[in-house]
């Protein structure tokens, strides 16, 4: 028998569970004109259904609040480690500045969410246009 693979699109239901169980994704932006990725721990907004995550002033902050467009992913391996997964989430950026919407979101997950800390922390949130995923699998046929 020969190995195989497989792409399989995975459902809006399947992308969002993903999405609320991880614990690491990526921020895409652009900076001066190129594609830069960063590390965020994020937390999904139950209520509004968008990633939310905590980050400090720079870069990243300003790259997301000025291009129109910014990415996220997640991505994992089955418990068999024969197949992989990918979520890709698509829109736009804004600041969450509601204190008790960022009260609300730093308790969800609790210590995950403390990276970042001090008084120059920012919340954002991305309002997504697009989610969809992937699941890639190996097989015999």
């Amino acid at each position: 028998m020969t190995p195989h693979t497989w792409l399989i699109d995975l459902s809006p239901e399947e992308c969002t569970r993903l999405l609320a169980e991880s614990r690491l994704g990526r921020l895409g932006v652009v900076i001066e004109g190129r594609p830069e990725i960063f590390p965020v721990n994020h937390v999904i907004d139950a209520d509004t259904g968008c990633v939310t995550f905590p980050t400090g002033v720079g870069a990243k902050l300003n790259a997301a609040l000025q291009w129109p467009w910014v990415s996220f992913e997640i991505d994992g391996s089955d418990t068999n480690a024969e197949g992989s997964w990918s979520v890709l989430v698509v829109g736009q950026a804004e600041e969450i500045t509601d204190e008790e919407v960022i009260a609300r979101l730093a308790e969800q997950r609790g210590i995950r969410v403390k990276w970042i800390t001090g008084a120059g922390v920012r919340w954002l949130r991305i309002r997504p246009t697009k989610v969809s995923g992937r699941r890639i699998t190996v097989g015999e046929s």
